[in-house]
């Protein structure tokens, strides 16, 4: 049978409850995982420790495999770390403080067998705010072509909700940090251009936790070097055009330099312009949803 190991990292800044939260999302799988590869990205309180004791006894899911960063290096070194580790044909991303669909592995499983040609495979996903704000929707194109294309000009893709053939994974050498908190663009950059195709399951598989503080952090001078840096790499190795170098710069520089309240409002209107404010229950996301315009 194909296999799935879950990816997923913590660190000493994670609340316990929302560990406890994400990994029982993994553990109550209508297809469970061969393997979940927890990366401690630094020491932990006693409290996040509890939690993986827990489940380390919890027999749900074969094998829990702990691995233990000596210092707190990123998430694109711990990611690394743990995908050394992952005995699965597929490894899926799973962030610390995220909450999976019951049938998530199920679905992207299953487009996965029957469909040998496509390495990478995501979802739609809704972002929730623990402060009450509105739910915000993220959706994107479902098809290779149109993937790469809106790629060009930003990131479209939700990485925790990435389900990838652990074996393409590696042979594009995992993740890389030199673009600060990039490193899922530019993962999913790499692998187009080393000729992976991608399908986006147009179906809300994933809960995404988000805050102010992490819109927040997407802006300041250091966040725009790094995005500057990050496009000019790829106009060079020819991913970007000259055209769309330049817009997209321009773009996210305004973008970058506007305020935080601003700067949620715009990323609403990137998504899919649309918020809920009922949130629903945590083990149900809804499924009804239909396709997207390519």
């Amino acid at each position: 049978m194909d296999t799935v190991s879950i990816l997923m990292s913590t660190y000493a800044s994670e609340l316990a409850h929302n560990l406890d939260q994400a990994l029982e999302t993994i553990y109550a799988q209508s297809v469970v995982p061969v393997q979940v590869v927890l990366v401690l990205d630094g020491p932990v309180a006693g409290d996040q420790e509890q939690v993986i004791s827990r489940f380390a006894r919890d027999r749900r899911v074969p094998r829990l495999t702990i691995v233990r960063l000596p210092k707190n290096g990123g998430l694109a070194a711990a990611l690394n770390a743990g995908l050394a580790h992952c005995i699965g044909e597929f490894t899926a991303r799973m962030d610390s403080d995220d909450l999976s669909a019951p049938d998530r592995i199920d679905l992207q499983l299953n487009y996965a067998r029957h469909h040998p040609n496509i390495d990478v495979i995501t979802s739609w996903t809704e972002e929730f705010f623990d402060d009450g704000s509105p739910c915000q929707l993220k959706v994107s194109p479902i098809r290779h072509d149109a993937v790469v294309q809106a790629l060009r000009w930003r990131n479209i893709l939700v990485h925790p909700s990435l389900f990838i053939r652990t074996e393409t994974l590696r042979r594009v050498g995992g993740y890389r940090g030199r673009f600060g908190l990039l490193e899922d663009y530019d993962l999913f950059v790499r692998l187009a251009m080393a000729g992976a195709t991608f399908h986006v399951i147009p179906k809300f598989l994933l809960r995404m936790r988000s805050s102010m503080a992490q819109r927040e952090r997407r802006g300041g001078v250091a966040y725009l070097l790094n995005e500057i840096r990050f496009r000019a790499e790829w106009h060079r190795a020819g991913f970007l055009n000259t055209y769309q170098f330049i817009a997209s710069t321009i773009i996210y520089v305004a973008f970058r330099a506007v305020s935080p309240w601003l700067r949620r409002r715009l990323y609403v209107l990137a998504r899919t312009g649309r918020e809920t404010s009922k949130q629903p229950p945590l083990t149900r996301l809804p499924h009804n949803a239909g396709t997207v315009s390519q």
